[in-house]
């Protein structure tokens, strides 16, 4: 294990570095020295396979370690697309319900005016964050800050598997509907008929805003 781990701060052979960091993968969970190792990786190479490489064995020892979630947070706002993607991906798996990674996204959210990184936030969040109010509430910021269409969409898929919408929640999908386009619309619409809401006489194609807006009319109304 020493020796693998020597190896990822001393070799200069990507066939060796992504060989070493595919056995670590297997045998360093939760050590520390192995995670410092890969981390350090990921922030000094150049070589982008290799960095995938990493994530990649990171996301198998390092469940809920918050050193490698915020490696992976990094990766989501600094690196090139290829790479955010698969740091969003792997965040997913190790992340569920941990509260670092919630903060630590929302917080990103809140500064970041770069789209792709909206795009990640929004997809990891919708995975490890389900019925956080906090993280519901971002999404919902994202919506409005965005007129970006996959951005809308991912926060939609979010919205998908709440229990419940509240009128924020219901406010920012009327929003979307004022842009969306056929493909969008259609997953709301089926969204809204997977909660039993009424769509006769509504196509894939029309508004769904009065829907939504009745919807929030019965919210709103005592009990």
């Amino acid at each position: 294990m020493a020796f693998l781990v020597q190896q990822l701060c001393t070799s200069q052979d990507n066939a060796v570095l992504k060989q070493t960091v595919k056995h670590l993968g297997f045998i360093g969970a939760n050590n520390p020295d192995v995670i410092a190792g890969l981390i350090h990786v990921v922030r000094t190479t150049i070589d982008e396979p290799t960095r995938w490489a990493v994530i990649q064995s990171l996301s198998e020892i390092g469940t809920d370690n918050n050193d490698v979630i915020q490696t992976l947070i990094e990766q989501l706002n600094t690196a090139r697309i290829p790479t955010r993607r698969i740091a969003a991906q792997n965040l997913a798996k190790i992340a569920v319900g941990n509260q670092y990674a919630i903060t630590s996204l929302i917080s990103l959210a809140q500064i970041t005016e770069e789209e792709h990184t909206r795009q990640y936030i929004a997809y990891s969040l919708g995975f490890i964050a389900k019925g956080n109010r906090e993280a519901v509430n971002a999404l919902i910021d994202l919506i409005y800050k965005s007129s970006d269409e996959y951005t809308h969409n991912l926060c939609v898929d979010a919205f998908k598997n709440l229990p419940e919408w509240n009128k924020d929640i219901i406010n920012a999908l009327i929003y979307v509907d004022q842009t969306a386009e056929f493909h969008t619309r259609l997953k709301m619409l089926m969204m809204l008929k997977k909660r039993g809401v009424n769509i006769n006489g509504y196509t894939s194609a029309s508004s769904f805003r009065p829907l939504l807006g009745q919807m929030k009319e019965e919210i709103n109304q005592p009990e």
